[in-house]
């Protein structure tokens, strides 16, 4: 798994890995621009599984975390064009989990409202209003 993230990720100034036990990982990167980048790639998996990170406060202890929140890119279909705005898509992405950010960008190349949201991996995912 190191060599695997560490060849995706391809950190500038290089990133340590260490297994804490309890299927959970320490991913010290040696500037926050990789880290930075790595966050803002969320989700990752790994052998198809999902990599839940979460930045590391100074004094938190890394098994007492709730990994549970992980933010994804959503597609939403069925709305007219005329009707995608930021305020709708604040609307949705809170009824499928927690809005973060819309992306009203391109919006002539796609029939879809794209938005990030955070979601809860402990529930089922929400399909239809």
């Amino acid at each position: 798994m190191k060599s695997t993230l560490a060849n995706l990720w391809h950190p500038i100034c290089g990133v340590q890995i260490r297994d804490m036990g309890e299927k959970r990982y320490i991913f010290k990167f040696f500037h926050s621009m990789d880290m930075e980048r790595v966050l803002k790639g969320l989700p990752w998996t790994f052998n198809n599984h999902l990599l839940i990170l979460s930045k590391l406060r100074r004094g938190e202890d890394p098994l007492k975390i709730p990994l549970v929140y992980v933010p994804f890119w959503v597609q939403i279909h069925d709305v007219p064009i005329g009707l995608f705005s930021e305020s709708l898509a604040r609307l949705l992405g809170n009824f499928i989990g927690v809005f973060l950010e819309y992306d009203g960008s391109d919006l002539r190349n796609r029939n879809y409202m794209r938005v990030r949201v955070q979601i809860d991996v402990r529930k089922p995912l929400k399909r239809k209003k």
